[in-house]
């Protein structure tokens, strides 16, 4: 378990609820159907800041580079907010047209909201990384946290006004279950070893994914080239391809232009070594011979 990654998830979601509770208005803050105004900004607000702060803090706490973190705060908190203000928009209307021919309960209408609203901010994540699968996986941790904590929101704590724990529990419970699902899900990683109970950790979840110099790659370092090697999947296989001119990066030790990264290989960047892990680790029996 990553526990870094899941207390800057809780951590976020925290916040984001605190934040959520401080601006609203009054009146039942969930509730798109009979109070819309107030369910539509506390959902915009704290989706965009949940969102924001997931994407921005790992950056902060394992790059160190602030103008990279304000950019996906920014890209992050918009996607955010609007994602998820434009889906209560429509679970607002679509309530509205099936309640006026329909007599449904209210605990069903409740069950659906958190539904949405659990599909509209796993699809806030998918946007983000450009994956469905991202999507999915987030879909899985979102949607139980958000189900159950809001069953407790509305059953009880909304119920005898106590508002601030009902934000608490909401943003704690996000947050946990969307780390433990991006935990239990991931499949191919790579780990930083910075200290005896301290572990950096970067999901390789997309088609490629970049290590430079720059603020726009997915591993920003301290120096070299602006792209230094790019890692892309391909048939369930991880290629490493440095792009370096001195060849001064490793894997085991290994100088390397093109290769095939099996589970434990390690790639050396100056006084840095980063591990690879996947659990779809194949035998380096089976695999097509590197290129070296």
């Amino acid at each position: 378990m990553n526990w870094l990654f899941y207390f800057e998830v809780c951590f976020s979601g925290l916040v984001a609820g605190l934040v959520a509770w401080l601006i609203s208005p009054g009146g039942h803050p969930w509730d798109l159907v009979e109070n819309f105004q107030t369910g539509l900004l506390v959902t915009g607000v704290f989706c965009g800041l949940f969102t924001g702060l997931v994407t921005s803090l790992p950056v902060i706490i394992m790059e160190k580079r602030l103008s990279k973190a304000a950019a996906c705060w920014i890209s992050s908190t918009s996607i955010g907010l609007s994602v998820t203000m434009l889906g209560g928009v429509i679970f607002a209307m679509s309530a509205d047209i099936i309640l006026s021919r329909v007599v449904i309960a209210g605990g069903v209408i409740r069950f659906f909201w958190w539904l949405c609203l659990s599909a509209c901010l796993a699809g806030c994540f998918g946007i983000l990384h450009g994956s469905i699968r991202i999507m999915c996986r987030s879909l899985m941790g979102l949607t139980p946290a958000l189900i159950i904590a809001g069953a407790f929101v509305d059953r009880f704590f909304l119920s005898d006004s106590h508002y601030l724990l009902a934000f608490l529990l909401l943003g704690g419970m996000t947050g946990s279950g969307f780390a433990i699902a991006w935990e239990l899900l991931k499949e191919s990683w790579l780990d930083e070893y910075v200290g005896r109970w301290v572990m950096f950790r970067y999901y390789l979840d997309g088609p490629e994914f970049v290590a430079g110099s720059t603020d726009e790659c997915d591993l920003s370092l301290e120096d070299g080239p602006e792209s230094l090697f790019v890692i892309t999947e391909k048939d369930g296989l991880h290629i490493i391809e440095a792009h370096d001119d001195d060849m001064s990066l490793r894997i085991n030790q290994a100088r390397f232009r093109y290769r095939v990264l099996v589970d434990g290989d390690s790639i050396v960047v100056g006084s840095r070594v980063f591990i690879y892990h996947s659990k779809l680790a194949r035998s380096r029996d089976i695999m097509p011979e590197a290129v070296t």
